[in-house]
């Protein structure tokens, strides 16, 4: 059987490599979502939302918050529902009124900044026993995987299905993106252009 599914699978090199990264991304995604939800007293695409709204999505219209979170646009209506029913979050006319924006309020973004804080302290906590040559080590190897898994989210949306954006729950000056050191953002503009 020359097309068999075991015939296009790559062989494992290091699998317990491969299970410590997985079993790491998984409590580090459990820990820093339960973070941002004691936080932020909200829970799912809200926490997440939150933060990408105090980051860099303040005044994007309803249908950019949908992309952003990878939620239907009702899916995104409802949200922005929530979070003004929280004080966190006002809707107002866009420059060309027919688009309605998205603001954080005040209180919003001092929660986002609190929730923000929460999640920088997990992850501080999971690399504070690295030397800082490990840490530096270490940097450059996520530089690497990001920059993979971006170029496959990148190849899976043009291929038309549709994800949440890598970046949305991400501190832009941690990362490096003002200065264009963000390997999400450079591999993206590297592949789909400014």
């Amino acid at each position: 059987m020359t097309h068999s599914y075991n015939n296009h699978m790559t062989a494992v090199v290091n699998p317990r490599l491969d299970n410590l990264l997985a079993a790491l991304a998984l409590n580090l995604g459990e820990e820093t979502t339960a973070a941002l939800e004691r936080a932020s007293g909200l829970t799912g695409s809200a926490a997440t939302a939150l933060l990408a709204l105090e980051e860099f999505l303040g005044g994007a219209h309803v249908g950019r918050l949908a992309d952003v979170l990878g939620l239907t646009h009702s899916g995104a209506v409802r949200l922005v529902t929530q979070l003004e029913r929280e004080g966190l979050a006002q809707r107002r006319a866009g420059d060309d009124r027919r688009r309605v924006e998205i603001r954080l309020t005040a209180r919003g973004r001092r929660v986002a900044q609190e929730a923000r804080r929460a999640r920088a302290e997990v992850l501080h906590q999971a690399t504070s026993r690295l030397t800082g040559a490990e840490a530096d080590t270490l940097e450059v190897l996520l530089d690497k995987l990001v920059s993979g898994r971006v170029e496959s989210r990148v190849d899976n949306r043009r291929a038309g299905e549709s994800a949440a954006w890598w970046c949305r729950t991400c501190d832009f000056a941690a990362c490096g993106r003002p200065e264009s050191r963000c390997p999400a953002q450079v591999t993206a503009q590297r592949l789909l252009g400014p």
